[in-house]
């Protein structure tokens, strides 16, 4: 018997469990206590909460360990969300750390999947929306996108997050107009205060649309706007070169992105930029950051200084997010269309490859604090409350 010796159960033919853990199943049970008479396990990843929460409940941290080797070997961005919240709830710490590192530098990826950025909590979205490590593509506009998207399947669970875009944008746009947006801005204001909207704010389509799509208040928008404005003047005033610490560096910067499958490339994001033209360049050898201002034309590139400084960081991934080259925060004194190798590539180098690009070139709005003060005086004016 499992339970001999002194134990008031060991004469018993049936023991009785107490189990609030709705994780633990049958399956889980019968997988775990068959361990213990035949000193093996089969795991079956599909059902691998119900295995790692019996484990934990007895305490058998060699069926632990054995679901945490095997859920680091199948680790990737299909169970990367599903797997931080299981080692998240049974403190399988390194499972946790490997699967939020997937998350952050493949978060792109995830995004670009309704049923996966669907299964994204409240606590998980605020930690990827604040961390350094987090890589996207396009900029902080897609960002606010997906966001949209995440608060519309939050508030409405029932969804079909399967229909074609053009029905389940046509969606989202409506249950936005009818919607109570000072509700949802108080529900999720540590989400939507985490969006960076200085940089989303430098076109005047994507103002229109912000203010269109009703979930970001006009006061705020308008807001932000003179920030930006004003921001601009002082940068523009101050003739000394940017300085600043590497917290509000990554708190601040502009987050860019972009997939390759093939060199070369050369891109630039658009968008005002306080008049300066900053381009990429990518071949098979070398990756280069550009200051353009005469060479090519384009609406952006007015800011004629002899040196403007860039803080930067850029990183590129493989296609299985691993980081194949980092510069780290560093900064440039940039002439005037002047080129800067970056990397020098190695000859092993295959696409597909990402290309991340964190970056300031003046010192940045807190436009987080515009959405934080509108929230505190709702709630001073709705004492704390406000309905659906």
């Amino acid at each position: 018997m499992m339970l001999e010796g002194s134990w008031a159960e060991s004469k018993s033919e049936r023991i009785d469990m107490e189990i609030t853990d709705p994780n633990i199943d049958a399956d889980g049970l019968n997988a775990v206590f068959g361990s213990l008479y035949h000193n093996e396990i089969e795991i079956d990843l599909e059902k691998i909460e119900g295995t790692v929460a019996a484990a934990s409940y007895i305490v058998l941290d060699s069926v632990r360990e054995r679901c945490a080797e095997m859920m680091i070997s199948a680790l990737s961005t299909d169970n990367a969300v599903r797997y931080y919240e299981l080692s998240t709830s049974y403190g399988l710490d390194y499972v946790r750390e490997k699967s939020i590192e997937l998350i952050l530098h493949q978060f792109w990826k995830i995004l670009s999947v309704r049923e996966k950025l669907r299964e994204v909590s409240h606590d998980l979205l605020e930690t990827i929306l604040t961390s350094p490590n987090m890589f996207t593509l396009e900029g902080e506009y897609d960002l606010y996108q997906h966001v949209l998207q995440w608060i519309y399947m939050k508030e409405n669970p029932d969804c079909n997050h399967d229909e074609p875009n053009e029905q389940f944008n046509s969606n989202i746009k409506n249950f936005f107009k009818t919607a109570n947006s000072d509700f949802l801005l108080m529900k999720y204001v540590d989400i939507i205060s985490k969006i960076r909207m200085g940089q989303i704010l430098i076109r005047s389509d994507t103002i229109t649309t912000i203010k269109n799509d009703g979930l970001i208040p006009i006061q705020i928008v308008d807001g932000i706007s003179s920030q930006l404005w004003f921001s601009l003047l002082q940068n523009e005033e101050n003739p000394k070169p940017l300085e600043m610490s590497d917290d509000e560096f990554f708190e601040t910067c502009n987050r860019l992105g972009r997939s390759l499958d093939s060199f070369p490339k050369c891109w630039r994001w658009v968008g005002y930029n306080s008049g300066v033209d900053i381009m990429l360049h990518v071949n098979d050898y070398s990756v280069c950051i550009i200051r353009n201002c005469l060479n090519r034309k384009t609406p952006y590139s007015v800011n004629l200084k002899s040196a403007h400084v860039l803080h930067f960081r850029l990183v590129i991934c493989d296609f299985k997010g691993q980081i194949s080259f980092d510069t780290g925060r560093t900064s440039w004194a940039m002439k005037p269309d002047e080129t800067k190798t970056v990397f020098r590539l190695n000859e092993d180098i295959s696409t597909p490859i990402s290309v991340h690009f964190q970056y300031l070139i003046h010192k940045p709005i807190g436009s987080s604090t515009c959405v934080k003060k509108y929230v505190e005086e709702l709630k001073a004016k709705n004492n704390g409350d406000v309905e659906p």
